[in-house]
C-alpha cells in the first residue's frame, strides 16, 4: 500500500527549508535546487508543491512570520508597559546569527517587492501586523497607567518600526558593527525619550 503523504506538512517542510536557505545564503541563494536539497527531497518533489520561485519565497516569508510571531506572544502578554514594548522590540533586532538571518529573509524581499505585486502585498501585510502589534502593546500600557496617555500610540508605533528598520539595515546591509547591547540601548533610549520615562540600561 502506498505511503500516505501529508501534503500540508510537506509544503511546510519546503517553506521551512527555503527560510533556512535564505537565512544563511540570502535571497539569491534560494534556488529551487538548494531548497529541495535542504529539505531532503528532489527538485521534482518540490516543484510538485510549489509552482514558481516567487511562490516558494512567499511560503518562506509566511513561515518566517509564523516563527517570529510565536516568539513575540509571551512578552506581549506579559505585564503591560515599557518592559513589554522593550522586549518585543528586542526580538525584532539583528542581535545574533539567528536574528540576523531573519533580517536576510526580510531585506531580501525589499527589492523583490518592487518587481512582484504578490511579494509587495505580503510585505505590506507584515508591516501592518507589526505596526498593529506595537500599537496594541502601547495602548495596553496606557490603559494600565504604565505609559502616558497623551502619547499617540499609532505615531509612536511608526517611530518604533522606523527605529528597528534603521538598526536592521545598518547591521544586515551596511555591515556596521553595532553590538547587541548597543542595539538594545538604542531601543531603551527611544522608549525613554518617546514616553518621558527614566533612562534605563539594557538587560
Amino acid at each position: 500500500m502506498p505511503k500516505k503523504v501529508d501534503h500540508e506538512a510537506r509544503r511546510e517542510d519546503f517553506a521551512a527549508a527555503a527560510y533556512r536557505v535564505i537565512q544563511s545564503r540570502g535571497l539569491a541563494g534560494a534556488t529551487v535546487r538548494e531548497v529541495a536539497r535542504e529539505a531532503g527531497f528532489t527538485t521534482g518533489a518540490l516543484v510538485h508543491y510549489v509552482k514558481s520561485k516567487d511562490e516558494l519565497l512567499l511560503a518562506a516569508a509566511e513561515y518566517s512570520a509564523k516563527v517570529i510571531r510565536k516568539r513575540m506572544v509571551t512578552p506581549e502578554r506579559a505585564a503591560p508597559g515599557a518592559k513589554a514594548l522593550r522586549d518585543v522590540m528586542y526580538l525584532s533586532l539583528p542581535l545574533d546569527a539567528d536574528s540576523r538571518g531573519n533580517w536576510n529573509v526580510w531585506l531580501g524581499f525589499w527589492e523583490r517587492a518592487t518587481q512582484n505585486a504578490d511579494v509587495r502585498a505580503m510585505m505590506q501585510n507584515r508591516y501592518t501586523e507589526w505596526n498593529n502589534r506595537l500599537v496594541r502593546i502601547i495602548e495596553a500600557g496606557q490603559e494600565a497607567g504604565e505609559l502616558p496617555r497623551d502619547v499617540d500610540a499609532h505615531r509612536a508605533a511608526q517611530g518604533a518600526v522606523a527605529l528597528v528598520d534603521g538598526i536592521g539595515v545598518q547591521v544586515a546591509l551596511a555591515g556596521r558593527k553595532v553590538t547587541a547591547r548597543h542595539q538594545r540601548q538604542l531601543v531603551n533610549d527611544w522608549i525613554s525619550s518617546t514616553f518621558r520615562l527614566p533612562a534605563s540600561e539594557p538587560a
